[in-house]
Order: structure tokens, then sequence, then C-alpha cells
């Protein structure tokens, strides 16, 4: 791909979280959802975005296992994040599971940070 063509869709450093002062800032927060195999934590910000931070603990598996969790979320918040409210700052606290398709990845963000968005204004 060329420097010229942008990727519109990308997700880049201002989606992310950074540095653990906002991730505890979310967590001092307490708005969550726990799936079991999932923990979706949620926090108001002050900008016109919705970013994402990952807490991926090593009881996940392997190395390889993590990564590969921490890439499903990624892509999968990429993929609906044109859907979610803006201005919030989201973790995904990810537990052991057994494999899991994009597809649940991505439904459960969507579904899980509107919810927690719609209790957080109310």
């Amino acid at each position: 791909m060329s420097a010229s063509r942008a990727r519109p869709l990308r997700a880049g450093a201002s989606f992310r979280l950074a540095g653990a002062a906002q991730f505890q800032r979310v967590f001092a927060n307490r708005l969550r959802s726990d799936l079991g195999w999932i923990v979706i934590h949620i926090a108001p910000n002050t900008l016109a975005r919705t970013r994402l931070g990952l807490s991926i603990g090593s009881r996940v598996g392997i190395a390889v296992r993590r990564v590969r969790v921490k890439r499903m979320i990624r892509e999968a918040f990429r993929l609906v994040r044109s859907e979610l409210p803006s201005g919030f700052d989201v973790v995904v606290a990810a537990r052991s599971h057994p494999p899991r398709p994009l597809a649940d990845y991505t439904s459960v963000i969507r579904v899980e940070v509107t919810r927690l968005a719609a209790q957080s204004t109310t």
C-alpha cells in the first residue's frame, strides 16, 4: 500500500489508552460488564472519540495466545468503532477462554459498550 493512500478506519494511537493513570481512571469509574470470559470497563472522557485499552493477563495463555486475543479485540473495536457512542474510554480485560471467532468479540463490544454508555449518561 502506498504512503499516499490512507486507511480511513485505521485504529491509530489516538484511539488507544496509554499509561497507568488512564487505565486507573477507567477502573475507578466502576461501570463494568462482566461476561465471565471478558470484562468491559467504561468511563467518559473529554474527547470526541472512543478509546480502547487492553488488559490481557498471563492466565489467558502463552504469549502467542495472548497476542492473538489482543489482535482479535483490537480488530473487533476497529470494526464497530463508528457504531459506538463517542466520548468514552473502554478497557477490555480478557480472562482465560477457549478460542472464539471475531464475531463474538465484535458483538460483545458493540452491545456492552453501548449499554454501559447509556447507563453512564443516566
